[in-house]
């Protein structure tokens, strides 16, 4: 099932993504084209305060209306993702963590991007001195229970995959008993 690049030419080169175009040589014999959008990555983060849960409400462009969702941030060339996490997280929802636990990675989109998105579980919060949103996002944060959180996925209102994913990994980890915070282990 293996595809193998005989070309690629780059279509667009912006300041976040890069698109590229790949001919492929397929197992079967046939050759096609595959569109790549090339992304740096990404995190997301569950600022989690015991009861609540720090979402944003922000307007996405290409979805043309606004959006709840868990905070998250592309990373800057050469950031590890626990540093794109932290810078993120006090830039969207101006608070700190003490504590912080990996989730998941996943790509986002693996159809078409190149996208990899690591989840993040930050406990021991605390505002982010100095803290503020980027010039070009207007953010409003949200605080919901998980119960209040996983009934907005229920009717529509949290539809990005990210939230989605980072919610029912937050809820899983709480039923299972792997519990929340540093000394609570893998998840």
């Amino acid at each position: 099932m293996a595809e193998r690049t005989v070309d690629s030419r780059i279509g667009f080169d912006g300041k976040l993504l890069r698109l590229r175009v790949d001919t492929v040589a397929t197992d079967g014999g046939r050759t096609t084209t595959r569109e790549v959008v090339e992304h740096p990555g990404a995190v997301a983060m569950l600022p989690w305060d015991g009861e609540r849960i720090a979402l944003v409400r922000q307007w996405r462009h290409p979805a043309g209306r606004e959006l709840l969702e868990v905070p998250a941030g592309t990373l800057d060339p050469d950031e590890e993702r626990i540093a794109t996490a932290r810078r993120e997280l006090a830039e969207e929802v101006e608070l700190a963590a003490d504590d912080w636990v990996e989730g998941p990675s996943f790509f986002t989109a693996p159809g078409f991007c190149t996208e990899y998105m690591t989840l993040y579980l930050a406990t021991g919060l605390h505002p982010a001195p100095g803290a503020g949103h980027d010039d070009d996002e207007e953010i409003e944060v949200v605080w919901l229970t998980l119960s209040e959180a996983l009934a907005a996925i229920d009717d529509g209102r949290v539809e990005d995959g990210k939230s989605i994913a980072a919610l029912l990994w937050l809820a899983r980890r709480l039923v299972d008993g792997a519990g929340i915070g540093p000394d609570s282990g893998a998840p």
